[in-house]
């Protein structure tokens, strides 16, 4: 019930009339110069929030993705499984896995849930291309940032709630505090917007790396049988065809906003190849020729394209599939700061460093800290393709800000509309 007067108190201090606490010419102009296509900001002081937007249809509603700042909400379901005695922060997570995430390593049975929480377990950063089981430190040892950390968390949240990651984010923190356009499953947002050059790269390498590969296979076949029944000409359009198609399986897996670029291009280069093909010379030519022109353009057109939303719906992954909107973040961030202020059951846990990373960085559970000479801040951020964001945590001035956008830039920005906002030097980064 106390959850519910929260969030109906937030909405309607939203509702409240106030000056902008921060003007949004001087926001736009900032966000212009970091070539930012949209954005929806909340900001909090005062016992009020102002929202700012920015962008084609953009408001407090929209939803974007939020990456990584999923890890915080999953966090605060592990917590509240502590707090009714379903798991300890010391428990072996071991027992609650299943069995394909456990390994011939004997430290997965050293693992606690504390370490998975502060990023202390081991586990390496990323998993796009499958979870990487490998333990690469002790457990405990050291800090590191890991997205297979929190797949190992949800499967230890699942498991002992009897949940799916996403009916467990209901019954914990959606429901409770109305975050009502908040999920980790498949949903439209608004438009990312990629760097060019990012694009170029997701792409094409894959493509070139198993064109390349395919052609020496034919060569080699070639030269095997003095080429009777193999020739480069003939093999080029054989080995162009595959991997196109393995680049798209892989875009679908990893990337599917840039699937349809690629087949545009993918498109072009064949009409190319047909048009030309009985010009011998311009024939070997036309891909490598095509591919550099593309590279020359994305990497020197310093410019942000529209992509699509996920093509694939994947899986929903803690990690990094949330999606919600800087309405219900500002719910969420008010729960934080609630939390803080009461220092009453395992949530606070999230706000004592647990581990240090350099002279200004901390975790706690679930959480970043960063002590600056006026006051400790607290925070994290997301990064997907075509997203970024950030939610920084004032307590000691009452104030939080949250920063969404639709941009492969935005971390940057958030960071400078965060200092600008809290009056404060925060860095608000770590190495990943």
């Amino acid at each position: 019930m106390k959850k519910i007067v929260s969030a109906l108190l937030i909405i309607v201090c939203g509702l409240l009339p106030g000056s902008m606490v921060h003007g949004s010419q001087e926001t736009e102009r900032m966000a212009n110069s970091y070539d930012i296509n949209g954005y929806s900001i909340a900001y909090y002081e005062n016992n009020k929030i102002v929202f700012e937007n920015y962008g084609a249809g953009i408001n407090e509603k929209s939803v974007f993705e939020l990456a990584s700042n999923g890890k915080v909400i999953s966090a605060y379901i592990a917590l509240q499984l502590v707090d009714e005695g379903k798991l300890n922060l010391e428990d072996k997570i071991a027992p609650f896995l299943d069995d394909s995430l456990l390994t011939d390593d004997e430290r997965i049975y050293d693992i606690t849930l504390k370490q998975l929480l502060c990023h202390t377990a081991g586990f390496s950063a990323s998993f796009e291309l499958g979870i990487d089981k490998k333990i690469y430190s002790n457990p405990g040892d050291e800090f590191r940032y890991s997205g297979v950390g929190y797949i190992y968390l949800q499967n230890v949240i699942e498991n002992v709630s009897g949940m799916t990651i996403e009916q467990a984010a209901n019954c914990y923190v959606f429901e409770p505090l109305g975050m009502k356009n908040s999920t980790f499953k498949h949903t439209k947002t608004v438009t990312p917007y990629m760097r060019l050059s990012s694009v170029v790269i997701y792409i094409f390498t894959v493509f070139i790396i198993v064109l390349i590969v395919f052609l020496l296979i034919a060569f080699v076949m070639g030269k095997i049988t003095k080429f009777r029944f193999f020739s480069f000409r003939s093999s080029l359009p054989v080995c162009f065809i595959i991997a196109g198609i393995v680049n798209t399986l892989f875009l679908l897996f990893v990337v599917s906003k840039v699937v349809v670029i690629f087949w545009l291009c993918f498109a072009f280069m064949g009409l190319f190849l047909l048009l030309v093909r009985k010009n011998i010379k311009v024939f070997y030519a036309g891909i490598p020729i095509v591919i550099i022109f593309v590279f020359m353009i994305g990497f020197t057109v310093p410019v942000s394209i529209p992509v699509t939303n996920d093509i694939v719906a994947k899986t929903p992954n803690c990690a990094y599939t949330l999606k919600s909107t800087s309405e219900d973040m500002a719910m969420f961030c008010q729960e934080l700061m609630k939390q803080y202020h009461n220092r009453d059951g395992a949530v606070k846990d999230m706000f004592s460093a647990a581990v240090n990373i350099d002279t200004v960085h901390s975790w706690g559970m679930g959480i970043a800290i960063a002590s600056e000479n006026q006051g400790e801040t607290y925070w994290h951020s997301g990064i997907n393709p075509g997203f970024q964001s950030l939610f920084v945590l004032y307590p000691l001035q009452d104030k939080y800000v949250i920063i969404l956008t639709n941009s492969d830039n935005g971390l940057e920005f958030s960071k400078e509309v965060a200092k600008d906002f809290l009056e404060i030097e925060g860095h608000w980064d770590i190495k990943r």
